[in-house]
């Protein structure tokens, strides 16, 4: 069977080239293709060495970049991955053999990281459980039939999570399997690290909060994992940080004390803290992460107190 490797990119230059290398390598040939947001540094450049296809679509989402890739893809089985994962060389062979099984739409591999620390290996195990347990694969190691996703919405449907929305979608074209001998080796971004732990830790305080009547913890736990639900049904189009949003609306409700009750105030001011936080960590993060790679790329970097700032936050993140 043909199999077709999708890889969305962005300014990837650091690490691509081992990722693609690692792909070429495979034991089970493949067809390579990049679709690449519109990179500054030289992640196109590298991609046309190794890549049958690349596609260059400056701002398209993540999710319009991997429904680029599928409908471009030849293969009869469509392979995702990222451009900052390693795959081991019997990664694809692996892969697709649940595939013998006519019945069989989609696959989802496991995860082991290349920054090891516990924080990252803690999310490689949830990871493992949701893959495992609900099916909802990552579209940094999934594979599905390329009759399963024609016969799909695809991924733009989705407000966000779009590898969970395709592979739960795909649950109703057939059987799904979870294999963790298929792995790949991917760094794991510091705002991934922290993301089930802080969901954890805001259903605890929210539950503590209910329980000793103290309404700034209460809101805490629910202002946090109220967002991340939030987010998967809503796409936030604007340009404007949420955590902005949020820190502006916290000092509207500070300055309105006089005009409501105490607990009203506490549970308001603590849901805002917990809708902070968890965007900081999910967005804000996440662009400094993407914004320190881009810096790390330069060939020279400046003697002022932001770029030694910058060095030691890229020595600290392991980035």
């Amino acid at each position: 069977m043909k199999v077709s490797v999708v890889i969305p990119a962005l300014n990837e230059e650091i690490i691509i080239e081992e990722c693609l290398k690692s792909i070429r390598r495979q034991t089970h040939p493949v067809e390579l293709i990049v679709v690449d947001n519109g990179s500054i540094d030289r992640t196109q450049e590298i991609a046309k060495q190794y890549c049958d296809k690349v596609f260059i679509r400056p701002g398209f989402t993540l999710a319009e970049m991997r429904d680029l890739g599928a409908r471009e893809a030849t293969g009869d089985i469509i392979v995702t991955t990222d451009a900052d994962c390693i795959a081991p060389e019997s990664w694809i062979e692996e892969l697709v053999k649940p595939f013998q099984d006519p019945k069989v739409a989609a696959v989802g591999g496991a995860f082991r990281p290349l920054n090891k620390n516990p924080l990252s290996s803690f999310y490689c195990w949830c990871s493992a459980i949701m893959q495992g347990t609900f099916g909802l694969f990552q579209g940094a190691n999934m594979a599905y039939t390329k009759k399963a996703y024609l016969a799909s919405p695809g991924y733009t449907g989705a407000k966000r999570a779009e590898d969970w929305n395709l592979s739960w979608r795909i649950r109703s074209q057939g059987k799904t399997r979870y294999l963790r001998r298929a792995y790949t080796r991917t760094e794991i971004p510091f705002n991934r690290q922290i993301e089930y732990p802080g969901g954890m830790v805001s259903v605890i305080l929210s539950i503590i909060g209910a329980l000793l009547n103290m309404p700034l913890l209460m809101g805490l736990g629910a202002g946090y994992v109220g967002s991340e639900m939030l987010t998967f049904l809503y796409r936030h189009k604007s340009n404007l940080r949420r955590s902005h949003m949020a820190l502006f609306a916290m000092v509207l409700v500070y300055f309105s004390r006089r005009f409501i009750n105490a607990f009203s105030w506490y549970l308001s001011l603590g849901v805002l803290l917990g809708v902070f936080s968890y965007y900081v960590i999910s967005e804000d993060i996440r662009i400094t992460i993407e914004e320190l790679k881009l810096y790390k790329t330069q060939e020279t970097h400046g003697d002022g107190i932001i770029d030694k700032i910058k060095l030691a936050l890229i020595r600290l993140l392991e980035i």
